[in-house]
């Protein structure tokens, strides 16, 4: 659990990139396929560092953190939901 939860911790900094290069936005891509393999995980630590991620991802690349919530929202505990979409309108 605490190796899963740190893959998505390390993997922040890719998030804070208003004009990621290709590379990076296949980055992001892997790491929100590992977020999507880690929603059915109803540990709390996961889901708020799924949830993190996503809200700061948010900041900068709203349709892809859209599409993850569209996609696998619903699979989300409440709050990592609430979360994840802090900074979306």
């Amino acid at each position: 659990m605490w190796t899963r939860r740190a893959a998505l911790i390390i993997t922040l900094p890719w998030t804070k990139q208003n004009f990621p290069k290709p590379h990076e936005v296949e980055i992001r891509d892997r790491v929100l396929d590992w977020a999507a393999s880690y929603v059915p995980d109803r540990n709390w630590f996961i889901q708020k560092a799924i949830a993190w991620w996503l809200r700061e991802l948010s900041k900068h690349d709203p349709d892809r953190t859209t599409a993850f919530l569209d996609k696998h929202g619903s699979e989300m505990k409440p709050f990592a939901l609430r979360e994840a979409g802090k900074y979306l309108r």
